[in-house]
Formats: structure tokens, C-alpha cells, sequence
């Protein structure tokens, strides 16, 4: 199984490429304010190490941020959701 993690913590954004149980690759970027441009550019700087090999077919990508939580504790910038 192929799969891609990516931890948005406070300091720094974390991509990894996994196949099976092996971390295949790793990259580390500055967390950005906007959290959806600083996930794209760890996944950019991914592709982008893995050069000719690219990424191939995968089989799930997982994101965990602790800005999430601290967004739900500190209760502040949230937009009301829906969940169906």
C-alpha cells in the first residue's frame, strides 16, 4: 500500500511517501498561515524530491494538524459545518 501523511504542526509541515511499512521519502517546510497553501507546498516539495521516480499510483493520502485542536480549544476562527 502507497500512501502519503502530512502533519501540520505549529512550526513546520511534514510530508512523507510510504510503501508498505518503509518511509520511501520525507520532506519538512515552515507552516504556513494559510495551512491549504503550506500543504500544497509540502506536497510540491515531495513530487519535486522524488524527481524522475514521481510519486506513482497511491492508495490513500492522511492529514493530521494539531491546528484543528487548537482551534476547537481555543474556539476562535471557526466557520459552522455540517456533517451529513
Amino acid at each position: 500500500m502507497r500512501r502519503i501523511g502530512i502533519d501540520v504542526g505549529g512550526t513546520n509541515t511534514d510530508a512523507v511517501l510510504i510503501d508498505g511499512d518503509r518511509v520511501v521519502e520525507g520532506v519538512k517546510t515552515t507552516t504556513t498561515e494559510d495551512i491549504t497553501g503550506g500543504v500544497l507546498r509540502a506536497l510540491e516539495n515531495l513530487v519535486a524530491t522524488r524527481g524522475d521516480a514521481g510519486v506513482g499510483p497511491l492508495d490513500a493520502v492522511m492529514i493530521g494538524t494539531t491546528h484543528f485542536t487548537n482551534a476547537v480549544v481555543e474556539r476562535r476562527s471557526l466557520a459552522p459545518v455540517a456533517a451529513l
